[in-house]
């Protein structure tokens, strides 16, 4: 009897980690032909499960503070989840089919905000864009600030509605959904190579 199980390859980040995640059974290298030789037709659908600890050394780059909590971002189902400590994700995939996860730790802010910068969320690697993170806390507010590289449509898991969102010391239109905590901005493109544009979240 065969038991199928989900290819998982992980990567990190400055502040974030990657899982791509493939159903790639039916066919196998051949160390022998020296080619990839199928010996199943139809597979079939497999089920696994994604969850923060399958990024090695996610933990080096959370804070001291982290709990092992983590927000996963889907790339190709676009879902945002909020993952409890050593909690597990469900995975099922068809044959040759394949789904890409963001793997945030959670930072946890003052007046009991938590928060997680995913990224460039129509980019493979959304959290690659995210290149450094500041939390600053006064009496009265709440601020995060984020350096990102690129352009497109940017994301970030919220547990609380943001006041303002400024890019580059401009306020700017956001998008909030409530169901989920994910809020979005667009970047535009940048005028030089490489520039990092500043992302200020109040709250």
């Amino acid at each position: 009897m065969l038991f199928y199980s989900l290819l998982k390859i992980w990567n990190i980040n400055d502040l974030s980690g990657v899982v791509a995640v493939f159903n790639c059974q039916g066919a196998g290298w051949c160390k022998v032909d020296k080619k990839n030789l199928i010996h199943d037709d139809n597979p079939g659908t497999v089920t696994g499960f994604i969850r923060a600890k399958d990024v090695d050394y996610l933990s080096r780059i959370a804070d001291d503070k982290w709990t092992g909590d983590a927000v996963i971002y889907s790339h190709l189902g676009g879902e945002v989840v909020y993952l409890p400590k050593d909690a597990t994700l469900p995975v099922t995939l068809k044959s040759k089919e394949y789904e890409i996860f963001t793997v945030v730790p959670v930072k946890e802010l003052s007046n009991d905000i938590k928060f997680a910068p995913i990224g460039l969320i129509k980019m493979f690697n959304s959290g690659g864009a995210v290149k450094e993170f500041f939390n600053w806390r006064s009496n009265e507010s709440t601020n995060v600030t984020m350096k990102v590289r690129g352009c497109g449509q940017f994301g970030a898991y919220s547990s609380a509605q943001p006041k303002s969102i400024s890019v580059d010391s401009e306020e700017v239109e956001f998008r909030y959904k409530e169901e989920t905590g994910l809020v979005t901005v667009e970047l535009r493109v940048p005028e030089k190579e490489l520039y990092q544009w500043s992302i200020s979240i109040d709250f």
